[in-house]
C-alpha cells in the first residue's frame, strides 16, 4: 500500500470537498470534467432510444442536462459525447427542473391550460413547435404565436390536423438538407402537475409517448424523455398506436459496483480545486492501473496530465477492471470491515449495503455515503491511519440511508404514515409479522392511511393491504424471500428505523 504524500486530515476535508452534498442532485452543476460516462450508458444516450428508465438518483436529470449544456453542434470537438451522435444536434429541453426556461411552460402554467381543457398532446405539440420556430428560418414555418403559451396552444388545437404534421414534415426536410437535427430532452414530468396530481401527470406522460411516436417517423427530429421506474410502472398506456415501437428502445439506467467507484474516482481525480490531494489520487489511479495492466494488458492507456479547467481521464484499465478499484479504495478505507476478514470488504460491503431490492445501488447514495463517511472520520477517528474508517462507512450508510428515505417522501407523502408503525420490526419477518402493526394502526388499508388513497395505480388500490405490499415491492423497499418472508433492504430498513440482527443501527440524532 502506498504511503500517503498529504496529511489525512488535509486529505480528508479535501476528499469531503470533492464529493456533492446531501442536497438534492438535480439543482447542481456538474462541470465536464467531473462527468463520468459507463460505457453500459451510451445506447441510453443514444438517438434511437426516445425513452430511459431509472430509479431516483441514478442520474437521469445529470444526463439531461449534461445533453443541454454540451456544444453538440460540432460532435466531433465533444469529448464526452461526441462518438455518440452521426451529425451536429440542437438540443432544446421539453422539460424538465429550469425555474426560466421559456422552451416550456412551468408547472402553473401546464396545469392551467389543461384546466381550459386543452389536451396534454396539444400543449407538447405546441412545445415542439416552439422549438421547430426558433430553429429554422422564418420562411420554412408558419406564423405561430409565441408570446404566450396560451396562444400557442390554442394555434395547434386550430391547426392540428394540417399545420402541425406540415411544419414536421418540412423541419424533417430541412434539417436532413443542412445535416443536423433536433433533440428535445423531457425531464422531471412529476412536475407537469404543480398540486401533484397524479392523474394529471400519467396523462401528461402517456400523450408525451403518443408525440414521440410519431416523431419516429421522421429522419432528424428526436425526442428522449427521462421517467423515474415508479412512473412508467404505474402508466396505463394500453390503446396507444404502435407503442411496441418505443418500448423496443427502452432503456434502463443503471449502476454496476464498478461504474460506483469508476464515479468515485472521477469526481476524486477532477476536484474543482487543484490541490496535493488531486495529485495524490491521480498519482494512485495510474499507479494501481499500471501495475494491474502490465499483468494482462498491453495496450497503453491515458496517462496525459490535464491542467486547470482539462478533464483528465482515468485510465481505461481502472473503468473495466474489478481488482483494480478493489485495490484503489483499500488505499483509503482498507481490507476489511474491521480487525480481520469475518467482516467483509469495505469495497464490496458500502455497494451492497446501499442497494434496493433489486440490488442497484445509485450514484446519489454512493456518493452521499462515502462523502458522509469521511466527515465522520475527521470528527471522530483522527488519528485512524487511513482516510476512510470502517465504522465510519456505517455512520456513511446510515446518513444516505435518511436522505433517501427523505426523497422517497418527497415522491410518495404518504410513505412515512405508512412506516410509522413499522418502527423496531426486526426484518426478515413473516408477512403477517408486517401487516399486524398497519391494521392495528390503520384498519381499512389503504383507505385509512393519511394521503394513501388516490395515489396507488388503480389496480392495486383495489387489492386491499395486497395492493399496498405489492406496491413497495414495486418501488424496491421491500422483497419477497424464498421461503416467503419479507426483507427490506439497508438503504431503506436503517432510515425507517427497523432493525435486523447484526445488521447497522438506525441512525439517532445524535449520531449526526
Amino acid at each position: 500500500m502506498s504511503s500517503f504524500t498529504v496529511p489525512l486530515t488535509e486529505l480528508r476535508r479535501d476528499l469531503i470537498d470533492a464529493l456533492p452534498s446531501d442536497v438534492a442532485q438535480e439543482s447542481e452543476e456538474i462541470p465536464p470534467t467531473q462527468l463520468y460516462f459507463p460505457w453500459s450508458h451510451s445506447k441510453a444516450l443514444r438517438l434511437e432510444s426516445s425513452l430511459v428508465i431509472g430509479a431516483r438518483g441514478v442520474g437521469k436529470s445529470v444526463w439531461s442536462q449534461a445533453l443541454q449544456d454540451q456544444d453538440l453542434a460540432q460532435p466531433q470537438r465533444n469529448e464526452i459525447f461526441g462518438h455518440l451522435f452521426p451529425y451536429p444536434l440542437q438540443v432544446s429541453p421539453g422539460f424538465g427542473t429550469a425555474l426560466k426556461r421559456a422552451s416550456y411552460p412551468p408547472p402553473d402554467t401546464f396545469e392551467a391550460l389543461l384546466q381550459e381543457e386543452y389536451p396534454p398532446y396539444a400543449v407538447w405539440q405546441a412545445v415542439l413547435c416552439r422549438a421547430l420556430a426558433t430553429t429554422m428560418p422564418q420562411d420554412r414555418y408558419p406564423n405561430i404565436p409565441v408570446d404566450r403559451w396560451q396562444d400557442t396552444v390554442a394555434w395547434v388545437v386550430a391547426n392540428q390536423s394540417e399545420s402541425v404534421a406540415a411544419l414536421i414534415e418540412r423541419a424533417d426536410r430541412w434539417f436532413q438538407e443542412h445535416n443536423k437535427g433536433i433533440l428535445l430532452v423531457f425531464d422531471a414530468l412529476d412536475r407537469v402537475s404543480s398540486t401533484g396530481r397524479w392523474q394529471v401527470v400519467d396523462q401528461a406522460i402517456r400523450d408525451l409517448l403518443r408525440l414521440v411516436l410519431q416523431l419516429k417517423a421522421s429522419r432528424r427530429l428526436h425526442a428522449k424523455v427521462f421517467l423515474r421506474t415508479d412512473q412508467y410502472e404505474r402508466g396505463n398506456f394500453a390503446g396507444i398506436p404502435d407503442l411496441s415501437k418505443l418500448q423496443a428502445t427502452r432503456v434502463e439506467l443503471v449502476w454496476s459496483r464498478i461504474d460506483l467507484h469508476g464515479l468515485l474516482w472521477q469526481r476524486l481525480t477532477n476536484a474543482h480545486a487543484h490541490t496535493s490531494t488531486r495529485d495524490q489520487f491521480r498519482t494512485w489511479c495510474q499507479h494501481a492501473a499500471t501495475l494491474q495492466r502490465s499483468l494482462f494488458d498491453p495496450d497503453p492507456f491515458a496517462t496525459e496530465t490535464a491542467g486547470n479547467g482539462e478533464r483528465w481521464p482515468l485510465p481505461t484499465s481502472l473503468q473495466q477492471d474489478d481488482q483494480i478499484q478493489r485495490n484503489l479504495f483499500a488505499k483509503m478505507a482498507g481490507h476489511w470491515m474491521g480487525k480481520d476478514r469475518r467482516r467483509g470488504v469495505p469495497y464490496l460491503w458500502i455497494v451492497n449495503h446501499l442497494a434496493d431490492s433489486e440490488g442497484q445501488a445509485s450514484p446519489r447514495s454512493f456518493l452521499a455515503a462515502i462523502r458522509h463517511a469521511a466527515e465522520n472520520s475527521l470528527q471522530h477517528y483522527g488519528n485512524h491511519h487511513l482516510a476512510l474508517h470502517y465504522e465510519s462507512l456505517k455512520r456513511g450508510v446510515q446518513a444516505a440511508s435518511e436522505i433517501r428515505v427523505n426523497e422517497l417522501a418527497e415522491d410518495h407523502p404518504w410513505i412515512r404514515e405508512l412506516m410509522k408503525p413499522l418502527k423496531g420490526l426486526s426484518v426478515p419477518c413473516t408477512l403477517d409479522q408486517l401487516e399486524q402493526p398497519w391494521k392495528a394502526k390503520f384498519g381499512e388499508i389503504p383507505d385509512e392511511v393519511p394521503d394513501l388513497p388516490g395515489r396507488l395505480p388503480e389496480r392495486l388500490a383495489k387489492q386491499g393491504l395486497q395492493g399496498v405490499t405489492g406496491y413497495l415491492e414495486q418501488l424496491g423497499l421491500i422483497e419477497f424471500m424464498g421461503d416467503g418472508r419479507v426483507n427490506m433492504p439497508d438503504l431503506y430498513r436503517v432510515g425507517f428505523s427497523l432493525g435486523r440482527r447484526g445488521g447497522i443501527k438506525p441512525a439517532s440524532r445524535s449520531s449526526r
